[in-house]
């Protein structure tokens, strides 16, 4: 998919030979699409596997927040792979995803960060959230090793050992957002 986006923003600058060589000239009947990408598949997939979005109107709501000028009318290559990245997750990714039972110390960790979250807002650095996150994880336990404190984190809220840079993720969530996300995660054990 990532090789047919890469097609179509070639195609633009490309002379008339070169758009025939173009795989994208043949696919779309000799228009290649003027559409702008705005992030490559394999991007728009993370995206829909950290947030654990599941539908279009949630996954247009972060990429909005990411880049703001854009309309949903203007890109429908793009909100075609919206709706192909969330059937990707929910089929192949989703299903492998085994999400970690945290006991009694583990939970009070991630309540305090909900708690720390209280004191932060969506205009705030990743930066700055991510130094939140490391001053609650050395507070909870987790000074010798940040990195348990970070697993525990994905393992609980995106059934991974390995997740996104949580200030990033944060940022681009939204507080309120992460903060309802922990909740639920931990609700649901």
């Amino acid at each position: 998919m990532d090789e047919y986006l890469e097609f179509i923003e070639k195609g633009k600058n490309q002379s008339d030979l070169e758009k025939l060589m173009n795989p994208v000239w043949h696919v779309h009947n000799g228009t290649i699409p003027n559409e702008k990408i705005i992030m490559s598949f394999s991007m728009l997939l993370n995206l829909v596997e950290t947030s654990n979005a599941d539908n279009k109107k949630l996954l247009w709501k972060f990429v909005k927040k990411y880049k703001q000028d854009i309309k949903e009318d203007e890109h429908p290559i793009f909100d075609n792979l919206i709706n192909y990245a969330i059937k990707y997750f929910n089929d192949v990714i989703k299903t492998k995803k085994v999400y970690k039972t945290p006991n009694e110390n583990e939970k009070g960790a991630l309540n305090a960060l909900i708690k720390s979250l209280d004191n932060c807002n969506d205009d705030m650095a990743p930066e700055e959230l991510q130094t939140n996150i490391f001053t609650v994880g050395k507070e909870n336990g987790y000074k010798e090793n940040l990195r348990d404190w970070f697993k525990l984190i994905y393992e609980v809220v995106f059934g991974d050992e390995n997740g996104p840079r949580m200030g990033f993720f944060i940022s681009f969530f939204g507080v309120q957002e992460t903060k309802q996300l922990i909740k639920n995660k931990l609700n649901n054990v």
